[in-house]
């Protein structure tokens, strides 16, 4: 079972999937949620909102740029292709996985217009 559903894909795009598009974003959308979970196993038995979003995001970033272009010039034409393609050209960037960990607990906390505790 994946993260996001095609829906919750289409829902971002904002925009109907080719028949292609399709076919290829459900096999995206398994690689990605395949890359999440082995860092973060705690998301197959408790999606939550922002594993969806990275989900989609991963996919979205190949979906398009299906060819992995960073770079293209026109006079002596030239392009250069990104490193992701090199990677699986669906993976999980650092800023995603930051959004994926759970917040540091720590022992002090300061909550703005919380009520003072009298010892």
């Amino acid at each position: 079972m994946a993260l996001a559903t095609l829906a919750d894909l289409v829902e971002r795009l904002g925009r109907d999937l080719t028949a292609t598009e399709e076919r290829q974003a459900t096999a995206w959308l398994t690689d990605a949620t395949a890359l999440i979970l082995k860092p973060f196993p705690q998301y197959a038995t408790a999606p939550t909102d922002i594993s969806t979003k990275v989900c989609c995001a991963m996919v979205l970033r190949k979906l398009d740029n299906p060819n992995g272009k960073r770079q293209e010039s026109l006079d002596d034409y030239s392009y250069t292709i990104d490193s992701s393609r090199s990677r699986g050209e669906v993976y999980l960037s650092d800023d995603e996985a930051d959004e994926l960990r759970p917040p540091k607990k720590s022992a002090f906390s300061i909550v703005p217009g919380a009520p003072v505790e009298e010892s």
